[in-house]
């Protein structure tokens, strides 16, 4: 996780090749704080950016079906848990890209 819990969640997912994981994005979250920290326009300064394993990939326990067969209430379970109603954004790739446009 990158930011305040104050601030708006950008949910990150990634795709379900061998090797994916949360840390795909790590390069990405980092440089996507720094910008809206330098400011954009009326966007907000700063977002809460939550990085997740999608179950049986990484360190997360579970099948990798999960994702795949049930992406809307995975996606919600996750944004219930960290305590928020809804994202302002959910960012995807390969997969999580599929999911979250699943989900919607």
């Amino acid at each position: 996780c990158v930011g305040s819990v104050e601030d708006p969640l950008i949910l990150w997912v990634h795709g379900s090749g061998p090797c994916n994981s949360s840390m795909f994005w790590n390069d990405v979250v980092l440089d996507a704080s720094r910008r809206a920290s330098a400011g954009f326009g009326n966007l907000p300064r700063g977002f809460y950016h939550v990085v997740i394993d999608c179950p049986g990939y990484g360190r997360s326990p579970g099948d990798r079906q999960t994702i795949r067969s049930y992406p809307g209430a995975f996606l919600s379970a996750v944004v219930q848990g960290l305590g928020r109603r809804s994202a302002v954004a959910m960012c995807g790739s390969s997969q999580g890209c599929a999911s979250i446009f699943n989900a919607a």
